[in-house]
C-alpha cells in the first residue's frame, strides 16, 4: 500500500493535511500581496481593477477551502488525531513539533493561533463578501485583521508544521513570510504619503 504507515495505519490523511497546510500558507502569502498591490496600485499595472478584485476574491474563497479541507482531515487522521474540540476550540490541544521560536517553546498556543487564524480569515472573508458595499467601513477596519492572521499563521506553521521544524522548508517560509512583510511597509509607506497629500490638499483649500 503506497500510504501505508510502518504500524499498517494508511498515512495519506497525514500527506493531505501536510499539502493542505502548505497551500494554505502559499495562497495566504498571494492573498496578503494581491491585497497590497491593489491598495498601492502595482497591482493595476498589469491587471484591470475588476479582474484583479475577482482574482483576489477566487484566492480568498480557496484558502478558506484548503483550510476545511486541512481542519476535516485532521478529525479522521488515525496517524495522529485530533478531536473536534481540538481543532475548533483554542488551548484544547497541546500539540506541538517541538521546535522553538527564538528561544522559546510556544506549546498549545501554536494551534491555538492556528484555529484564531482561521476564525478571523472567516470573518474577513464573510465581511468582504457582505459588507464591501453596505458596511464599507466596517468592512475596512475587519479587514487589518489580516495582519493578525499572517503572523499567527506564520507561528502556527513553525510550531506545529512538520515541514517547518528546521532546514530548507523553514527557511523558505521565513524568506516568503520576508517578501509579504516588504509589502506590508510598501503598504504603509502608501497610506502615510496619501495621507499627507489629503491633509496638503485640505490645507490648500
Amino acid at each position: 500500500m503506497i500510504f501505508a504507515t510502518t504500524t499498517g495505519i494508511s498515512a495519506f490523511p497525514w500527506y493531505v493535511i501536510r499539502v493542505s497546510g502548505l497551500l494554505g500558507l502559499g495562497l495566504l502569502g498571494l492573498l496578503m500581496l494581491s491585497g497590497i498591490g491593489q491598495v498601492t496600485g502595482l497591482t493595476y499595472r498589469f491587471i484591470e481593477p475588476l479582474k484583479a478584485w475577482a482574482i483576489h476574491k477566487a484566492v480568498a474563497l480557496g484558502l478558506v477551502a484548503v483550510i476545511a479541507v486541512h481542519v476535516l482531515t485532521l478529525l479522521i487522521d488515525s496517524y495522529m488525531p485530533f478531536s473536534l474540540k481540538q481543532v475548533l476550540v483554542p488551548f484544547a490541544s497541546g500539540y506541538t513539533n517541538k521546535t522553538t521560536i527564538l528561544g522559546v517553546s510556544l506549546g498549545s498556543w501554536g494551534i491555538t493561533l492556528g484555529i484564531l487564524a482561521m476564525y478571523s480569515l472567516i470573518i474577513v472573508v464573510a465581511s468582504s463578501l457582505g459588507w464591501i458595499d453596505s458596511k464599507k467601513k466596517a468592512w475596512h477596519w475587519l479587514h487589518y485583521l489580516s495582519y493578525f492572521i499572517m503572523g499567527a499563521a506564520l507561528i502556527h506553521a513553525l510550531s506545529v508544521g512538520t515541514e517547518f521544524k528546521d532546514g530548507s522548508w523553514r527557511l523558505l517560509l521565513l524568506a516568503g513570510t520576508g517578501v509579504v512583510l516588504l509589502g506590508v511597509i510598501s503598504r504603509l509607506l502608501r497610506a502615510g504619503s496619501l495621507r499627507r497629500r489629503l491633509v496638503d490638499e485640505k490645507d490648500v483649500q
